[in-house]
């Protein structure tokens, strides 16, 4: 039964629960994506929350892309919205948008990060890095990279800085980014009136707890972009020709509390796929293969659901190393993993994990949260 033949509202339900709670196909059957076309997408805009931004739903994350000839062809097919950060090829990421973006400044909306410390003068620094860099006066919105625990959202201390730096015509809007504890950290963001906007793991694997979390922080006013959208980023060579990209991308969308999606593309191909999306409706078609790439990834991959459950009594933020896995298999892209484990403290996590004989945190999807931090150790001992 198709979209049109039952009404909407319905329809997101039924494959929501599918999602939730849905049996695992246990074999892949190639299904093509939709052919390449060198029709312009029809674009569709939603408001970034309380900054009052028109944003394109399909964005672009630049975090995976080298190739400038990507950024400029989504510019030229109408996506407005880049998301950079300080860190991101080590500060040539944020030189790559500058470049291409300079003369177009005011056509386009740069979101990048800044990261949490403790001294105001490193964080300052930083700030004025990433200015020069996108060879810009100001930056749209400015977001904490990779808050994890609720306290941090609702920290004074942090929201002074981001509000002098407001103040001060540096930035526009500001929020925080998340890949572990999505939930707790909307919740507490919805109670204040400290972020404009987040940037959070969310896809078609997302627990309801995520879902209903997301709806309140949009509520209150909060711009809610989507990364991690893919659920893994993996090329259909690796997944025997499905290619679920487009109707991953769908389904997040059809979220109304989803502001905009920032797709992690690194090919001209990839963003003009991503772009073709808009104003599509999500198929059953779109279900099948979704359910086909659930079964790929059953087993594989952390895909940032929020659904874990359980605390790792020493601190460790164990999603920040199940990321490398993502990045090695999924992205194919070790620099990402170097990236990943930048902070020693990273590497101290991995040692802590390696003493443990069982992992006190448990996944709603059956993932072996202590195998993959095993393989996430093999792959730093490797030498990546």
């Amino acid at each position: 039964m198709s979209s049109e033949n039952i009404g909407r509202r319905k329809f997101i339900k039924r494959i929501s629960a599918t999602f939730l709670g849905m049996a695992v196909t246990p074999v892949l059957k190639p299904i093509s994506s939709f052919a390449k076309t060198e029709k312009a997408p029809v674009l569709e805009y939603r408001t970034l929350g309380k900054t009052g931004l028109k944003v394109t739903t399909v964005s672009m994350g630049v975090m995976n892309c080298s190739d400038s000839a990507v950024l400029h062809r989504a510019f030229d097919l109408g996506i407005n919205f880049y998301d950079t950060a300080d860190c991101y090829m080590w500060g040539h990421n944020e030189e790559m948008v500058g470049k291409v973006f300079q003369g177009k400044r005011d056509k386009v909306y740069i979101q990048t990060k800044v990261h949490q410390n403790n001294e105001e003068k490193k964080m300052r620094a930083s700030v004025e890095r990433s200015l020069r860099r996108l060879k810009t006066d100001y930056i749209d919105v400015l977001v904490w990279h990779g808050h994890s625990h609720p306290e941090e959202v609702s920290d004074p201390n942090l929201y002074e800085f981001m509000t002098k730096m407001k103040k001060e015509g540096k930035v526009r809007f500001t929020g925080f980014s998340a890949h572990s504890r999505m939930a707790s950290l909307l919740r507490e963001a919805a109670k204040s009136n400290y972020h404009d906007v987040a940037l959070v793991s969310y896809n078609f694997t997302h627990s309801k707890d995520l879902r209903e979390a997301v709806a309140l922080a949009a509520k209150s006013g909060i711009g809610i972009v989507a990364m991690k959208t893919q659920a893994g980023g993996y090329k259909k060579g690796k997944m025997e020709g499905l290619s679920p990209q487009q109707a991953a991308l769908k389904y997040v969308l059809m979220d109304q509390n989803v502001s905009a999606a920032v797709s992690g593309v690194t090919t001209v191909e990839e963003i003009e796929e991503c772009a073709a999306v808009m104003r599509t409706p999500f198929s059953k078609r779109n279900l099948d293969e979704l359910k086909q790439y659930q079964s790929f990834l059953q087993g594989r991959i952390c895909t940032m659901c929020g659904g874990c459950s359980g605390e790792c009594p020493y601190g460790v933020s164990h999603t920040d190393l199940l990321r490398v896995v993502m990045y090695h298999d999924g992205y194919e892209d070790d620099r990402l993993v170097k990236e990943a484990l930048g902070g020693t403290m990273t590497l101290q996590n991995l040692q802590r994990c390696s003493d443990c004989p069982s992992c006190s945190v448990t996944c709603r999807r059956g993932l072996d949260i202590k195998a993959q931090i095993r393989l996430a150790q093999q792959i730093v001992f490797q030498g990546v």
